[in-house]
């Protein structure tokens, strides 16, 4: 297994971030009710606009629990390629935390995913794949970070 941790920064109170972030993940549930989301996947593993990147649907199971040791509710994440996506499976953490301005909050991943293909997979993950999945990572933060500031459609 391989570690990632990553974070991004809101323009909002560390409550009010909370709130947006769960009903973001609630919102991509489908008819089915099973949530998916297209993750970005970078070939190049470079985070730049000119990289090249796949868009592949993934499987997010999400639940909210309580973080004694935080003292904090955070939400358990898991996402799965569907179908036969060759993706690593990823297992972890999202978090709201102070980032030190009442008015902003950080959203954290932490977690650990699997390389598909074994032994192979784990050499490819040593090459590139690590970088690959940093970014495909901070990808998805930066999705969250545009679904929470995204401005409230409600009128009230």
């Amino acid at each position: 297994m391989s570690r990632l941790h990553d974070k991004t920064s809101v323009d909002f109170p560390i409550a009010e971030a909370q709130s947006r972030l769960e009903v973001f993940l609630t919102s991509l549930r489908g008819p089915d009710g099973v949530a998916r989301m297209r993750l970005r996947v970078p070939i190049t593993g470079m985070p730049d606009s000119f990289g090249l990147a796949l868009e592949r649907e993934v499987r997010i199971e999400a639940r909210r629990r309580r973080d004694e040791l935080r003292q904090a509710d955070v939400v358990e994440i898991v996402w799965q390629p569907e179908g036969a996506t060759v993706l690593p499976r990823f297992e972890g953490t999202l978090f709201v935390t102070h980032d030190g301005s009442p008015k902003r909050a950080d959203i954290e991943l932490a977690g650990e995913y699997t390389p598909p293909f074994g032994a192979a997979g784990q050499v490819f993950d040593a090459a590139i794949g690590q970088q690959i999945a940093r970014t495909t990572a901070r990808e998805f933060l930066l999705d969250l970070k545009r679904a929470i500031e995204r401005p409230s459609t409600s009128s009230g």
